[in-house]
């Protein structure tokens, strides 16, 4: 069995083809979306194998808890969701007194893993019990050493084992064929080398969990291929491919002349990507509208400025050396003599957020905001964890402007595909999570006021033409 898999910096899913059309899986309640993430508990404890028999009874316990009120759900969701109650309750029971010190000893050792939602609250939870590492792709493309490469290639090999067990236990099927989409650009300042890591890391774990055979397909490609299918008619489309790591252009020639052709590369006419995305928005966000209620600008008695870099480290979740700065003694040392240099009370909180270790949460409080922006003009954002009744005012045009620089290096990559392809395009299609935001979407309207734009599936396009490819590289 063949499959489409998005491994992606905020999400990943996986897809096969169904009934002659692309389906997603459900990975985590239901969902076929799984947050990129997990939680890598410190206590090691025995891998717990669930017979068949035991799954059957805990779904039956489910449906027997269905209200008649709400929709069914179904078969597949209720498996989904009995697995995880059930490795959630031999957690509970386990008791192991050896602890992980290190995130490379938890890797060797049998400790529980959690994936998606559950690693996120759990993180919040108890910070203290697990490592945490969120969007482990924009890590892949980064100037890392050989310690971190081999730590970072075991925390790929750990989400792309789960994603493939849970997929093919819930289709009971072996996969063993697959198509992983990749963005133009990993993030990352390497270049062609930093593509080259990411994608030794990505194909090596692949082979490792299982899979037999491995290709790469560009993700606007892919997204491109997932509206193919709807065309009834050739179109020369713009892609963009709006990730949350990476924001990817691509002409592409697609329609019924082109769906049947074993090899698409003479329709793409051009590829531009840059590392910036929907996590980048989130950093910027929080340093913008966040930070001064942190102390950002805050004026010390000495007459200078709290040093800007404080505050760029705090949000800057998905840049390694940051973090690593931000966590060191010094730096502590260093915030609590500035805090003494102030009455202002607001870098008192920067400091709360440092020793908790309160920046992933920081970073979830933003997405969290631009994701309620997409639904209301005004929202008051919660951060009681870090200060009882602590909530920051935010407006969807504060939003807009905090991010406005990010979206005009948007825009340079559309134009230069277009520049590179020589051509016009009929269309712009638009995928990714980014491109929910209302923000986003008005500004590409204002950027190409008279092009036909459609917005598709938002988490699914990608995958969907991944599965498509893949039905094409290995379908019968």
């Amino acid at each position: 069995m063949f499959a489409g898999l998005d491994f992606g910096t905020s999400n990943c899913s996986i897809g096969i083809m169904h009934a002659g059309q692309p389906t997603l899986i459900p990975l985590e309640d239901g969902k076929t979306r799984l947050p990129s993430c997990l939680f890598i508990e410190k206590e090691s404890s025995e891998a717990v194998i669930f017979s068949d028999k035991e799954i059957a009874g805990r779904v039956n316990t489910l449906k027997g808890q269905q209200t008649k009120i709400n929709k069914p759900l179904s078969n597949e969701t209720l498996i989904s969701i009995a697995r995880k109650q059930l490795r959630k309750e031999q957690r509970e029971k386990t008791i192991n007194s050896t602890r992980a010190q290190s995130i490379v000893e938890a890797l060797r050792s049998n400790g529980d893993v959690l994936f998606g939602e559950e690693a996120e609250l759990s993180h919040v939870a108890e910070p203290e019990n697990g490592f945490y590492i969120k969007s482990p792709k924009s890590f892949l493309g980064a100037d890392i050493s050989v310690a971190q490469k081999q730590v970072f290639s075991g925390i790929v090999e750990k989400m792309l084992a789960f994603i493939k067990q849970e997929a093919e236990y819930l289709k009971q099927v072996e996969i063993d064929q697959v198509v992983i989409g990749r963005p133009v650009n990993f993030h990352g300042l390497l270049g062609r080398d930093g593509n080259a890591q990411a994608l030794d890391i990505i194909g090596s774990a692949a082979l490792k969990v299982g899979y037999k055979q491995v290709e790469f397909l560009m993700e606007p490609v892919a997204a491109a291929y997932d509206y193919e299918r709807q065309l009834s008619k050739d179109k020369l489309v713009l892609i963009l491919d709006l990730g949350g790591g990476t924001t990817d252009c691509s002409m592409i020639q697609i329609g019924p002349s082109y769906v049947n052709q074993q090899d698409r590369q003479s329709g793409i006419l051009s590829h531009t990507g840059q590392r910036i995305g929907g996590i980048d928005l989130d950093n910027k966000l929080a340093l913008m509208r966040l930070m001064p209620h942190f102390g950002k600008n805050v004026v010390l008695n000495n007459g200078l400025p709290v040093p800007n870099h404080l505050f760029k480290q705090a949000v800057s979740v998905n840049d390694v050396s940051a973090q690593q700065d931000f966590n060191l003694p010094r730096t502590g040392k260093e915030l609590t003599r500035y805090c003494t240099m102030t009455t202002d009370s607001r870098l008192q909180r920067l400091l709360t957020l440092r020793d908790g270790k309160f920046g992933l949460r920081i970073s979830r409080s933003a997405e969290q905001a631009k994701i309620l922006l997409s639904e209301h003009h005004n929202i008051q954002l919660p951060l009681e964890y870090i200060e009882d009744d602590f909530a920051v005012s935010i407006s969807r045009s504060e939003l807009a402007d905090s991010i406005a620089d990010e979206l005009s290096k948007f825009e340079v990559l559309m134009t230069e595909a277009i520049k590179q392809a020589g051509a016009l395009p009929d269309a712009l299609y638009v995928t990714g999570g980014t491109a929910m935001s209302p923000v986003v979407q008005q500004w590409i309207h204002s950027v190409f006021p008279d092009l036909e734009i459609i917005i598709g599936d938002h988490f699914g396009s990608v995958t969907s033409g991944l599965t498509t490819h893949a039905k094409r590289l290995f379908g019968n």
